[in-house]
């Protein structure tokens, strides 16, 4: 008889982000909030992150490398990031910088 291990199936979280969730009053504390949001997801176990970018206007180095962080402690898991609804400006810069890539980017 052969013995099955079911292991469960990925933890998967779903973030929404603003361009009013990144704004920042007190230098970068929008994305300094976003980058504790994301901790804790990952911290809860999730494997697999989508990013929900489309109310987002643009993307700064700062946002880059929280999702970047997730994405290493995501891959160690076996998932990643998936960046949801991006527009085209944005999967312009993902792709320029060669990030689509690294990240599952799903166009608007």
């Amino acid at each position: 008889m052969t013995e099955r291990i079911h292991s469960p199936l990925p933890q998967k979280a779903i973030v929404t982000v603003s361009d009013t969730d990144l704004s920042d009053t007190d230098r970068g504390s929008g994305v300094t909030a976003l980058r504790w949001r994301l901790q804790g997801v990952v911290s809860e176990g999730a494997c697999l992150v989508v990013i929900d970018v489309s109310e987002v206007d643009q993307i700064s180095s700062t946002l880059l490398a929280a999702l970047l962080d997730t994405h290493r402690v995501c891959r160690r898991r076996g998932g990643g990031v998936v960046i949801r609804h991006a527009s085209r400006k944005l999967s312009d810069v993902l792709r320029r910088s060669g990030l689509d890539r690294v990240f599952e980017v799903e166009a608007a």
